[in-house]
Formats: structure tokens, C-alpha cells, sequence
């Protein structure tokens, strides 16, 4: 089975838990958890659409968009196109339900398929890939291909591979045969260069790098 294949078999039985990270209902269990193991997942979201905004009249590509909640959020920002591409049927069956929930649906597109292969046609203002490349052997053409199709500011997170939780989150994936790539901060100084991504800053939040670029 390839990478792809086991990360969309691991998103697809794990849609619904994931996607319950973005919501403030929960358990106070579950809000200990998440607050320590997944705390990043929603500061980076908060991060992400501070740096992005004023969203109003813009186009945002979100790259292995999960159960869009990244994508409702630009929408929600005044947006006037936001796409959304997941590998994940699942995910993408989530985030489609979250729009029509909430009337979005007419300016957000959703795309089950392997990015850039499956990439919504037209350039954009903005394109982010959260949480995306913990599950991918190889960012630069991914990066590259974003890159040629943004005409303002990407924003990228990747895992540190030195970070306390490391060990575990390793074991964790390991036993549901999930691969996960993780990142050290000459690695992700190395990507960038490679891509051609110049004008950028590196933030250091929780367990994670988050790139904004300009390009």
C-alpha cells in the first residue's frame, strides 16, 4: 500500500475525531487532551487567519483541506472563492456538509484527490497547507506547484522532529500504520530554498514551523 493510500485510509476512518478538535463542545477529558496533544491544531488555525486577513474579495487554495475548516473560516472572512483539495472521500464529505451547513457552499469548492494532480483550475491570492505535510515523503513539487499558482501569501505548517511529544506521536502512528514525516528546521530552511520560496518567515509554534511566504 502506498503513502498515499495509507494516509487517506488513516483520515478516512479518523474524519469525524479529527474534525471534533475545531469544536468547544467537548468533554473536559477530551478538552485536556486535545489542549495538550493537539493544542497546535487550533493555534495555528488562529495564527493562520490573522496573517491572512483582510480576506474580503479574495481567493484562497487550502491544500489537503480535511474537513475544511480552514476553508469555512476564509468564507466566513469574506472570501469570494476558497478550494479546497483533500485525498481523504471522508474529510471532503465533512467539509461539503460544514458549507451547506452554514451557506457557504456557493463560494467553497471542494475536491477529493492527490494535489497538484487534482488542483482547482485559476490562480489565487493566498494558498495554505496546515497540518499536510506531516503526511508527505515529498514537499517540493508540491510547494513549487503552489508557489506558480499564488499571487500573495502561502502559509505552511511542518512538524518539528525534535519536540518532547515526538517519541509518542511516532509510536502512535506506527501502530495505525500511518506514515508521518516530520521536520527539522535545516530541513525545512532546505525545502525552501529548493522551491525558490525567498521571502518568508519561520515561526516557531508548539510542535510545529509555520512558513508565511511572500510570492
Amino acid at each position: 500500500m502506498s503513502v498515499d493510500e495509507r494516509v487517506r485510509r488513516h483520515f478516512d476512518l479518523d474524519a469525524v475525531r479529527f474534525d471534533a478538535i475545531y469544536e468547544d463542545r467537548k468533554s473536559p477529558l477530551g478538552r485536556f487532551v486535545d489542549d495538550v496533544w493537539r493544542g497546535v491544531v487550533r493555534r495555528r488555525f488562529e495564527l493562520t487567519l490573522r496573517r491572512l486577513d483582510p480576506l474580503a474579495g479574495k481567493s484562497v487554495l487550502d491544500v489537503g483541506c480535511g474537513s475544511g475548516r480552514y476553508c469555512l473560516a476564509y468564507a466566513e472572512r469574506g472570501a469570494a472563492r476558497v478550494a479546497g483539495i483533500d485525498f481523504a472521500p471522508e474529510m471532503v464529505a465533512l467539509a461539503a456538509a460544514h458549507a451547506a451547513r452554514l451557506g457557504l457552499s456557493d463560494r467553497c469548492e471542494f475536491v477529493v484527490g492527490a494535489y497538484p494532480d487534482a488542483c482547482p483550475s485559476g490562480r489565487f491570492d493566498a494558498s495554505t497547507a496546515m497540518g499536510f505535510f506531516d503526511y508527505v515523503s515529498d514537499p517540493i513539487p508540491i510547494i513549487r506547484h503552489m508557489r506558480s499558482i499564488t499571487s500573495g501569501t502561502m502559509v505552511m505548517s511542518f512538524p518539528k522532529s525534535r519536540e518532547w511529544r515526538v517519541p509518542i506521536r511516532k509510536l502512535r502512528f506506527r501502530l495505525r500504520g500511518c506514515p508521518l514525516f516530520l521536520y527539522s528546521a535545516s530541513r525545512v530552511a532546505e525545502i525552501l530554498g529548493a522551491t525558490g520560496v525567498r521571502d518568508h518567515e519561520v515561526i516557531s509554534l508548539d510542535r510545529d514551523y509555520i512558513v508565511v511566504a511572500r510570492v
